[in-house]
């Protein structure tokens, strides 16, 4: 009996570093893959900041994918189309897209990989032209900046 006592308690001793084992290995996945989600989030970002609608694509709209690939010090290495948006101008300024976003944040230490491939939509939205942009005000609106003007102008009078 006293045998087995020594015995049975390596064994729980062995069945708990293995669990605390696989415990930390599984905390160091989690953080590794929430160490990527955030870099994929600012890569993201990058994008969406750089984003413009060319002049001439003006009243156009569509989604154009780009594939392109980075290395691990954030320089692109290529960049393709893989889905047209159905105008030049809107695949040609995908692409410039992803030059102007260039250089792309450094990936965390614990993403391994020497270089990355994404596949992103971009899509471009025509916008509709408000009635006053080409230069005339809704009337209402200039009324009441008219009254906002004076009760300012009343309370400051020369600031």
């Amino acid at each position: 009996m006293n045998a087995r006592i020594p015995s049975l308690a390596a064994l729980i001793v062995l069945l708990l570093a293995s669990a605390s084992i696989s415990y930390a290995q599984t905390e160091s996945v989690g953080a590794q893959a929430d160490a990527r989600q955030a870099w994929i989030k600012k890569i993201f970002i990058l994008l969406v900041s750089k984003k413009a609608l060319p002049p001439g694509a003006a009243g156009q709209s569509g989604t154009a994918k780009v594939k392109f690939v980075i290395d691990r010090q954030g320089k692109l290495i290529s960049r393709e189309l893989v889905e047209s948006a159905g105008s030049e101008i809107l695949d040609t300024a995908a692409l410039t897209l992803i030059e102007r976003a260039e250089p792309f944040p450094e990936p965390p230490a614990e993403v391994r990989d020497d270089s990355f491939t994404f596949t992103v939509p971009i899509k471009f939205a025509s916008r509709k032209q408000l009635p006053w942009a080409v230069g005339q005000w809704p009337a209402e609106w200039v009324d009441e900046q008219k009254k906002i003007n004076s009760k300012i102008h009343g309370i400051c009078r020369g600031c």
